[in-house]
């Protein structure tokens, strides 16, 4: 059961490298070519799906969502993808691995799910109201930072150049490539802040932005306790040795309890692939 939930692991870990890097192909775009390879996945993003309209894209992330839970926070949310590279590269996880003072418990703090509705509330009553609050929406933050913060500077590289001359050699118009528009100084700095803001949280608590600011993560959080597949604890088999505990990006799992928070597990896997006795099982 653990070699399996090494391997499930293995396989959501590329689907979300390779997701990340295709949005990060899209808004970089040098050519045009990677937009038209990877529309799709813009279409399945959850509220660009809302603003579109697009049945078929939201019954999709729903059944899933109801099948498995949060798999849509793990594996197509580039800015929940982001969060969990960042977690991995710095201090974060390793601390987490060594040891945790405490628990971090399986329920939300009273303060915690107040805040989380009190952002899904002024998301929805902005968007009904016709405000603007893209800056809360995971996909449009991740967009706005790529675009804004490493876009233009990019397409201003010699590199850029380069390729626009090898294609202008070969009678590709690529030369839009070199055009390059900076936004405002303000609009980089807002946009490269409120995604350090992201990573730094990451890299601290894990996945608490999902589980605190975002609405997407919210409303995913409310289904996923009716999944259909979810992790459990198998107690008989748990010797409490904590690693799953420890482990856990999103802080949902409680040993002492025996228990998982279902809203705010993003289904990573992590917990089945390092529990040493199989006792993480995903099950009715």
């Amino acid at each position: 059961m653990r070699n399996m939930g090494k391997v499930i692991r293995a396989v959501r870990v590329l689907l979300a490298s390779f997701v990340l890097l295709a949005f990060t192909a899209m808004f970089l775009d040098f050519t045009g070519v990677a937009a038209g390879w990877f529309s799709w996945l813009r279409e399945m993003q959850f509220m660009p799906a809302v603003l579109a309209g697009s049945a078929v894209a939201l019954a999709l992330l729903l059944v899933s969502t109801l099948v498995a839970g949060r798999v849509y926070c793990s594996v197509l949310c580039p800015l929940g993808i982001l969060q969990d590279f960042a977690r991995f590269v710095t201090f974060g996880r390793r601390r987490d691995l060594k040891s945790r003072a405490k628990p971090c418990g399986a329920g939300l703090s009273v303060v915690q799910g107040w805040t989380r509705i009190g952002f899904l509330l002024v998301f929805a009553g902005g968007g009904l109201l016709g405000l603007h609050f893209a800056w809360l929406d995971p996909y449009a933050i991740y967009g706005r930072f790529v675009s804004a913060c490493i876009t233009p500077f990019v397409k201003a590289s010699p590199f850029a150049q380069s390729l626009a001359d090898w294609a202008d050699g070969r009678g590709l118009s690529f030369t839009h490539v070199v055009e390059v528009a900076f936004p405002a100084a303000g609009f980089i700095v807002l946009a490269g802040g409120v995604v350090a803001i992201v990573v730094v949280l990451a890299a601290w608590r894990g996945r608490a932005w999902c589980n605190t600011v975002c609405p997407v993560g919210t409303v995913l959080g409310a289904l996923s306790k009716f999944a259909w597949l979810r992790p459990r604890i198998d107690e008989k088999a748990c010797v409490s040795c904590r690693m799953c505990e420890r482990t856990c990006r999103a802080h949902c799992i409680s040993i002492d309890a025996k228990e998982i928070d279902h809203t705010k597990c993003v289904s990573c896997m992590d917990c089945s692939a390092v529990c040493p006795k199989g006792a993480i099982k995903w099950r009715r």
